[in-house]
C-alpha cells in the first residue's frame, strides 16, 4: 500500500509539473504576441486520505490554468480608446477642412476680400479707367472662384467621410460576426470544462478594436462570453449579433440597424469623429461662410443698382453679382460681357466715383450681426482652428494616458522571459525529484522482491 501511494503521489506530480512547463514554454513562445495574455498554472494540492485514522497527503494536482489579467485596467484602456480615436479622427478631419481655406496666404478668402474692395476704392479715382474695371472683375472673379472652390471642398471631404464611413460600418459587422462566433466557440468551451484562454485573447483583441470605431458598453457574462452594445443599440452576444447599415442624406450621416432601424447614437471613437464632422462642423462652417458672402452680394448689390454705368445715354445699375445659392458665386453676366456696365457712377457723370467709394465702405462698415464680413469671416477660421488645436491637445493627451494604461497592463500580462525561464527551471527540478521518487520506490519494490 504504501510502495502503491509513493508510485501514485510521484506520477501525478511528474505529470503536473510537465503540464506546468507546457504553460511556461507557451508563454516564452508568445513573448513577442502583443495580443497574447500570460497565463498561469494554479497547484493545488490533491484532496488527503483517510486510513486506519491517520490523514495520507495525495501529492498535488493542476486546477486550473489562468489568463493574467486586470478588467479594471482593460475596461479603462476600452473606454480611452473611444475619446483618443475621436480626437485622432477629428484632427486629420479639421486640417483637411484648414487645407480647403488656405488661410493666412494669398490665395484666402481674406486676402481676396480685401483686394476686391481695394479695387473698387482705385476705380473711385478714375471710374472711366477700362483696366481698373477690369481690376473690379479680375478680383470679383478670383473672390467667386475661392469661393466656389471652398464649397466645392466641403463636399469633396463630406464625400470621403461618407465612403470611410461605410467601409467602417463594413468592418463593425465584420467584427461583431467574429465575436458572436468567438462567444459560442469560448461558451462550449467552458461547458465541457476546456481551457478557452487562447480565445478569450482573441476576442478582447475584437472588443480593443472595436473599441477604437465607436462608443461601446462591455459587459463580460459568468462564462466569459461578451455582451456588447454601441451607442445604445444591442450589438452582440453568445446567441447574435446585429447587422448595421448607413443612413444617408445630404446633411445627415447615421449608422442603424437593419432589423428594426433603430439609430446608434455615435459620439466617441473614429465613427463618432466621422459623423460629427459632416453632420455638425461642416454645415456649420459652410452656414457661417454663406452668412458671409450673402451678406456681401446684398450689400454690393443693393449700392450697385443705384449708381450708373457708362452707356451713353448712362443707365441705372444692375446687380453687379447673381444670386448667392450657397454652392457658386456668380457675377453678372452682362457685366463680364462689358465692364462698361459696372456702375460707379451716382449721378451719371462720367467722372463721379460716389458709388464705387460706398462699395468699398462696405468693408469698413458693420453690415452682418454688427460685425464687419471681414471679422465674421476671420472669427470663422479662428474657430476651425481653434477646434483642430482642441483635437490635438486632446490626441496627445490620449495618447498618454493610454501609454500609461497600456504599460500598466503588460506589467502584469505580458510575459517576462526571465521570469518564465526560473518557472521552467523550478518545474524541471521538481519533476526531476518526482521522476527519482518513482526510481528509489522502484528499488525499494526490487529489494521486498528479493526478499520473498
Amino acid at each position: 500500500m504504501g510502495l502503491s501511494r509513493l508510485f501514485d503521489i510521484s506520477s501525478r506530480s511528474m505529470a503536473t509539473y510537465q503540464r506546468t512547463m507546457d504553460v511556461a514554454s507557451n508563454n516564452i513562445a508568445n513573448a513577442a504576441n502583443p495580443d497574447y495574455r500570460r497565463q498561469r498554472a494554479i497547484v493545488s494540492t490533491e484532496n488527503t486520505q483517510q486510513s486506519a485514522g491517520i490523514t495520507w497527503g495525495s501529492g498535488i494536482k493542476l486546477d486550473d490554468i489562468q489568463r493574467v489579467r486586470s478588467s479594471l485596467t482593460e475596461n479603462q484602456i476600452i473606454n480611452n480608446n473611444q475619446n483618443k480615436s475621436f480626437f485622432d479622427r477629428s484632427s486629420v478631419l479639421l486640417g483637411q477642412v484648414e487645407n480647403i481655406y488656405t488661410e493666412p496666404t494669398e490665395l484666402g478668402i481674406s486676402s481676396m476680400l480685401g483686394q476686391f474692395f481695394s479695387s473698387w476704392s482705385e476705380l473711385s479715382a478714375n471710374p472711366t479707367s477700362s483696366a481698373l474695371r477690369g481690376n473690379v472683375v479680375y478680383s470679383a472673379q478670383n473672390l467667386a472662384a475661392k469661393v466656389n472652390e471652398i464649397n466645392e471642398g466641403f463636399q469633396i471631404v463630406k464625400s470621403s467621410i461618407f465612403y470611410e464611413f461605410q467601409d467602417k460600418v463594413q468592418d463593425i459587422n465584420a467584427t461583431l460576426s467574429s465575436l458572436q462566433s468567438i462567444n459560442r466557440q469560448i461558451s462550449e468551451a467552458k461547458a465541457i470544462g476546456q481551457n478557452a484562454n487562447d480565445l478569450m485573447d482573441k476576442r478582447d483583441l475584437y472588443v480593443d478594436n472595436l473599441s477604437k470605431l465607436a462608443d461601446i458598453t462591455v459587459n463580460y457574462e459568468s462564462d466569459e462570453t461578451v455582451n456588447i452594445s454601441i451607442g445604445g443599440v444591442f450589438a452582440v452576444n453568445k446567441g447574435s449579433y446585429t447587422t448595421f447599415q448607413v443612413e444617408y442624406t445630404e446633411d445627415n450621416l447615421a449608422m442603424i440597424a437593419q432589423n428594426g432601424g433603430k439609430s446608434v447614437n455615435l459620439t466617441k471613437g473614429e465613427m463618432g469623429a466621422l459623423a460629427d464632422t459632416f453632420n455638425n462642423k461642416i454645415p456649420d462652417y459652410q452656414a457661417k461662410l454663406d452668412s458671409v458672402i450673402t451678406q456681401l452680394v446684398s450689400s454690393v448689390n443693393e449700392i450697385h443698382k443705384t449708381g450708373n454705368d457708362l452707356g451713353n445715354p448712362p443707365q441705372l445699375g444692375i446687380n453687379f453679382f447673381e444670386e448667392y445659392n450657397g454652392k457658386e458665386l456668380k457675377i453678372s453676366s452682362d457685366i463680364l460681357n462689358d465692364y462698361n456696365k459696372i456702375a460707379a457712377s451716382s449721378d451719371g457723370t462720367s467722372g463721379n466715383g460716389d458709388i464705387a467709394i460706398k462699395i468699398f465702405e462696405i468693408s469698413e462698415a458693420n453690415v452682418l450681426d454688427g460685425a464687419k464680413l471681414i471679422d465674421v469671416y476671420s472669427s470663422l477660421i479662428s474657430e476651425v482652428g481653434s477646434q483642430k488645436q482642441n483635437a490635438d491637445r486632446m490626441n496627445e493627451a490620449g495618447a498618454m494616458v493610454l501609454a500609461q494604461l497600456n504599460n500598466q497592463k503588460d506589467s502584469y500580462s505580458a510575459v517576462s522571459i526571465d521570469e518564465e525561464m526560473l518557472n521552467v527551471m523550478k518545474y524541471q527540478k521538481a519533476y526531476e525529484a518526482s521522476a527519482k521518487l518513482i526510481q528509489m520506490a522502484d528499488e525499494m519494490l526490487d529489494t521486498l522482491i528479493h526478499m520473498v
